[in-house]
């Protein structure tokens, strides 16, 4: 059935990485679907002079519209009170039929706006919120602790200090007596739904699992177009193997492992290719030229976000590595969405548990490599 209007709430800015697939195309894809007549979308942003321009440059549908607010940076939990003014703001203007909040900072936002400025001024205003539980904001802070490599002691209080904030913030917005309207949580997998239940006493019935946002698989005779024809344009035979990376040349990412990983293959057979498609091929470059070994099979492209489909049809093989770490074990890697609408098998090392249930179902394929695990602490 058809509603009236619906709310979304980011924190993570339209900059990110992921807004124009995670974000930007449910959104679009609710009106479509006759799902609801009218999206507002609000955004905090930290560079806002930057991200109004990115917005301005988009080709927006009727019925879809995005407000974006300044961020101010996290101090304490009472930073974020300030905030709260400008979504009862927007609360009061408008009629919502359902909220929907992206990660645990901005439903801590939206919670502090409905509990002390909407609802004392209207016990009645009772509208539902969905928490779209995207990954653990916590651990996450943790785990960059790590890849920084934090070496002073007020650098490591620091760090301690915001997982404190964040795991406080979490405990609050994952917990349905928090919320003064009827909540429920949208997880990206079994594994995340799990550790919420665990963690943060989060009530098992009021958690389901996200699929609104997966990339619908594309039509089989369009990729083999694409493959033909991109394949002709990087001289890539088309009888040739060829294994692919998508994604940054982040040490979380297993940059060098991915690296390793494809080398090893080109120089086992000829008839391999190997193609790494980023928006940081020049780090990638300069990783591939340190290496000792033919690299000419080895190909680096910068790509858009916006043609990285396209381009991902010329893979055979899609890697997807990750280290050993809860960050990791509840995530459902937007790659491995993207790898699978263009039917490219996935090669992982079994650290992430959405992959290893999804070869379960499908039957997966033999995994060549794990990088070393890692005992991440903060003491």
């Amino acid at each position: 059935m058809k509603r009236d209007r619906l709310l979304i709430v980011i924190y993570d800015g339209v900059e990110n990485s992921v807004f124009e697939s995670l974000v930007l195309r449910p959104a679009i894809k609710y009106l479509k679907e006759n799902l609801y007549a009218r999206v507002d979308l609000v955004s905090f942003e930290v560079n806002y002079s930057s991200a109004l321009e990115k917005v301005n440059s988009l080709s927006l549908p009727d019925g879809l519209s995005i407000f974006l607010h300044r961020r101010l940076p996290i101090i304490t939990r009472v930073s974020l009170f300030l905030h709260a003014p400008v979504l009862a703001r927007i609360l009061w203007s408008n009629w919502y039929d359902n909220i929907i909040v992206r990660g645990p900072i901005a439903a801590y936002v939206l919670n502090l706006a409905i509990h002390w400025f909407v609802r004392i001024l209207s016990k009645s205003w009772s509208v539902p919120v969905i928490i779209q539980a995207r990954g653990l904001a916590a651990e996450e802070a943790r785990f960059t602790f790590n890849e920084k490599h934090a070496d002073t002691w007020l650098l490591k209080q620091v760090f301690k200090f915001r997982v404190n904030i964040l795991k406080a913030i979490e405990q609050v917005v994952y917990q349905q007596k928090s919320w003064d309207v009827p909540m429920k949580i949208t997880a990206v997998s079994e594994a995340l739904k799990d550790y919420l239940v665990q963690t943060f006493d989060a009530h098992e019935n009021t958690i389901g699992i996200e699929f609104f946002d997966i990339v619908p698989a594309l039509e089989k005779g369009l990729v083999f177009a694409w493959r033909e024809e991109l394949r002709d344009f990087l001289k890539i035979p088309s009888d040739a193997v060829v294994y692919g990376y998508s994604g940054s040349c982040k040490q979380w990412q297993c940059a060098r492992e991915t690296v390793d990983f494809l080398l090893q293959k080109i120089t086992e057979d000829n008839n391999v290719y190997g193609l790494i498609l980023s928006t940081d091929a020049l780090a990638f470059q300069r990783l591939v030229e340190k290496r000792d070994v033919d690299t000419s099979r080895l190909l680096i492209r910068f790509v858009e976000p916006s043609d990285l489909i396209k381009w991902l049809s010329v893979f055979d093989f899609g890697l997807l590595l990750r280290y050993q770490d809860v960050v990791n074990w509840v995530s459902r890697p937007t790659k491995a969405l993207e790898y699978m609408a263009v039917g490219v098998p996935i090669i992982h090392n079994k650290t992430v548990k959405w992959l290893i249930d999804h070869d379960q179902k499908l039957g997966g394929i033999e995994r060549d490599m794990t990088p070393q695990p890692r005992h991440v602490s903060l003491s």
